[in-house]
């Protein structure tokens, strides 16, 4: 399906890449209202629903699906045009971002009131439990980024991976309250649910009792590295392997404009990116640095990338 991005609501949709980091969320809403997160919201039912409720809050949904979040853009303009509300969704913003990245980077300790998750993907498979959202260190950092007292809400249709966050939540700072409830959410994975039969969920909720310590993660300076010669006939990338991953993927030259760029996956944890770095002639030497016009969050990991293609530069000039 085709979205046309020109009929998107003004200002609902946030890129984290070009917006500084930590947010703002005071500057970016325009009020200190509590904030309200959703992670994984989905096609935006329940976000769409709370963010026209009189109770004023500013509602952030965080997803990493882009179809969904279209849809959910479009479900916004969509009522924009049929309300009497022509500004519905001022207290709403949407991005594509994985929750571990967002918690990590755009958000300070203690600035969020509350946090909703409705059917996480549970990950059954034995082999893919690392990959399971609320781990002991997921829901530490999720402690710091919330205030005092604050809740978290889950809300799944499958209790051994209700059985497994309980496990996750022993000294996180949470004390928890597990309730059977009866499917009002109206979200697509509720109705699936709901029309193969099943009419009891459970929910989860977290209550902040005690605060822990996790730092924000900062942007990295991103250094230009310059090399003397280079030889783009010889260039050769090891590639990186370890808790920082480096693969090279493609390297191509245009020799009218001395520009070489080389694509690399930089592979860190809980963030994996497509980075180009740009080897380019100057007047006596060759730059090596990020290249323009791709989004990629300034980390360590892509700085090690940028200085392990300048040093790949560099034996291309010298003798086997």
């Amino acid at each position: 399906m085709l979205w046309d991005h020109n009929n998107f609501p003004e200002g609902v949709f946030l890129s984290h890449y070009s917006i500084a980091r930590p947010i703002n969320w005071q500057e970016q809403f325009g009020n200190d209202l509590p904030l309200h997160l959703e992670i994984g919201f989905g096609f935006g039912e329940f976000l769409i629903q709370q963010a026209g409720c009189p109770v004023k809050e500013n509602f952030i949904g965080v997803e990493q699906d882009w179809s969904r979040i279209c849809k959910c853009l479009s479900k916004v303009s969509s009522l924009r045009e049929t309300s009497v509300n022509k500004i519905f969704g001022e207290n709403l913003r949407l991005m594509r971002v994985d929750a571990t990245v967002a918690l990590e980077r755009l958000f300070i300790p203690q600035s969020l009131n509350r946090v909703t998750c409705l059917f996480p993907c549970p990950w059954p498979k034995k082999g893919h439990v690392k990959h399971r959202l609320f781990s002991n260190a997921f829901l530490s950092l999720l402690n710091n980024r919330l205030k005092n007292d604050a809740l978290v809400e889950i809300v799944t249709d499958w209790p051994p991976y209700l059985e497994w966050i309980l496990e996750q939540v022993n000294e996180t700072g949470f004390q928890s309250q597990v309730e059977t409830i009866s499917p009002q959410f109206n979200t697509k994975f509720e109705r699936k649910w709901q029309a193969g039969g099943q009419n009891e969920f459970w929910k989860l909720t977290l209550k902040k009792i005690k605060h822990h310590d996790v730092g924000v993660k900062e942007d990295v300076e991103l250094r230009a590295l310059f090399v003397k010669d280079f030889n783009p006939e010889r260039f050769q990338f090891e590639n990186v392997v370890g808790e920082t991953s480096i693969i090279y993927k493609d390297f191509v030259f245009d020799s009218q404009q001395n520009l070489g760029l080389v694509r690399l996956i930089v592979a860190e944890k809980f963030l994996t990116q497509h980075v180009w770095v740009a080897i380019i002639k100057t007047r006596d030497q060759w730059c090596v640095a990020k290249a323009d016009g791709h989004n990629a969050l300034p980390t360590s990991g892509v700085a090690l990338a940028i200085e392990r293609v300048s040093q790949a530069a560099a034996q291309t000039t010298i003798s086997s």
